[in-house]
């Protein structure tokens, strides 16, 4: 979700209402957003409890002041009837308070079961949701709307859905095909409007099959690379047992020079390094897809860091026959995970060296307006300008299975590190003049 995002939520039992509430609103509280709860008073010690059991002190925030429980009174008919254009104006001030506090967005979610009541103007429910999501895009504000199934008739469940641009049913978030336009669900839109507005959703469907034919083409060609990366060390460290073995068997143990140890100790260690990366590769991929990758933060110097593992990489360049260079630069502090933002580097490195064909690679660090930008430079093969953005998800690559080596999680999970640290990564590229990989962190310390 981000700002601006305009959500219901479809539930049927408390487990599924609770399972994306309060995640939702415990995630604005680690953001510093400003959080709004409308709940029917009658479950306030229900929903504290569910916090509380989630692992979030909301009596502590509360008093601070960041999370507002209000009720429907209190919110929706604070002037004795409902009026949707006087709710925006109510949703608008809060939002102000916010940013004037230093909050970094407004989050909000609401019981919906108020407009289950008898008080003027619940009817006009479906008005105000339309007005919402007029009220939303662009804003530093995001929302769900609750909604119990079994509470609500099928019309107005039917005509919530309209209203909503992504819809949360059960456990799944699902961008809305049936989503239609303010002026649409208000009947002011004309039937050209319409017609555009379905030829919209047909297209959006279609990108989306697209997406998912290229996520199971990706997925068949990383378990065909998969086998083949693994079994290759496997089966190098499977012949060199059985030659110790046939050596030993027959005797020969004076043939094991001091030379001949040593060289298959180094073919051993290749390979068993070789299989410790792939491992730590698709356990780190588990861990992301998980929520459980952690990052241990420390005050540390970044020149320092890519000063050590340029000094350890560069024994690879040299026996390749490439140039690594490394800027002249200034010393960096702040606060980051030093082993994760090792990691980050060496991806990019390794993606030089083997995209790089052959020619130099440069290392430039700096900083500037409170961000430090790492960037890798090759001259090597570059990017199409469709594949800039694909090569970052899991299991891409620019080049087909046939044409490198590599699981296509590199980049992918270089990106979670660089996101998981408040920062972005981004690439220059034209196809045959290289690319250049920058990231871009916050100086700062992060909660």
């Amino acid at each position: 979700m981000g700002h601006g995002d305009h959500l219901c939520l479809v539930y049927e039992n408390a487990e599924e209402q609770w399972d994306a509430v309060i995640p939702y609103m415990a995630e604005g509280l680690a953001r510093n957003e400003a959080c709004l709860y409308v709940i029917d008073d009658r479950a306030l010690d229900e929903v504290r409890q569910a916090f509380i059991a989630y692992g979030v002190d909301i009596d502590a925030h509360v008093r601070s002041g960041q999370f507002v429980f209000a009720t429907k009174r209190e919110a929706y008919l604070a002037s004795g009837a409902f009026n949707p254009q006087a709710m925006i104006a109510f949703l608008d001030v809060p939002v102000r308070e916010a940013a004037a506090a230093g909050r970094t967005g407004f989050r909000v979610t609401a019981e919906m079961t108020w407009a289950l009541g008898q008080e003027c103007g619940c009817d006009r429910l479906i008005e105000y949701e339309s007005l919402l999501s007029e009220f939303f895009p662009g804003s530093r504000v995001t929302a769900i709307c609750q909604y119990n199934r079994k509470r609500f008739a099928a019309d107005i469940i039917r005509d919530v859905l309209r209203t909503h641009p992504v819809a949360i049913l059960g456990n799944q978030v699902c961008p809305n095909l049936y989503y239609e336009t303010p002026a649409m669900v208000l009947g002011q839109g004309s039937t050209e409007q319409r017609v555009d507005w379905m030829i919209q959703q047909l297209q959006r469907f279609r990108s989306a099959e697209r997406k998912l034919e290229r996520a199971v083409q990706a997925r068949d060609e990383f378990l065909s690379v998969a086998s083949h990366d693994l079994n290759t060390p496997l089966t190098s460290l499977k012949l060199q047992v059985q030659s110790l073995t046939r050596t030993l068997a027959r005797g020969d143990g004076a043939s094991l020079t001091r030379e001949k140890v040593s060289s298959i100790v180094d073919r051993t260690d290749r390979q068993l390094r070789r299989l410790s990366r792939l491992v730590s590769d698709l356990l780190d991929v588990s861990r992301i897809h998980a929520n459980k990758m952690t990052l241990e933060l420390e005050h540390m110097e970044l020149r320092e860091l890519v000063d050590d593992v340029v000094d350890r990489v560069s024994g690879e360049f040299t026996q390749m026959g490439v140039r690594l260079d490394v800027a002249p630069g200034s010393r960096v502090m702040g606060y980051w995970d030093r082993s994760r933002l090792e990691q980050v580097l060496i991806n990019l490195l390794t993606n030089a060296l083997k995209y790089g064909a052959g020619r130099p690679v440069r290392v430039d660090l700096a900083a500037d307006g409170g961000r430090v930008y790492l960037s890798v430079k090759d001259q090597g093969v570059g990017l199409r300008d469709e594949d800039r953005a694909r090569i970052f998800e899991r299991f891409e690559r620019a080049i087909s299975a046939s044409e490198a080596s590599g699981l296509g999680l590199g980049l992918y999970i270089t990106r979670e590190i660089v996101q998981a640290h408040g920062g972005d990564i981004s690439v220059e590229s034209r196809l045959g003049a290289g690319s250049t990989f920058t990231v871009s962190l916050p100086l700062g310390a992060r909660a």
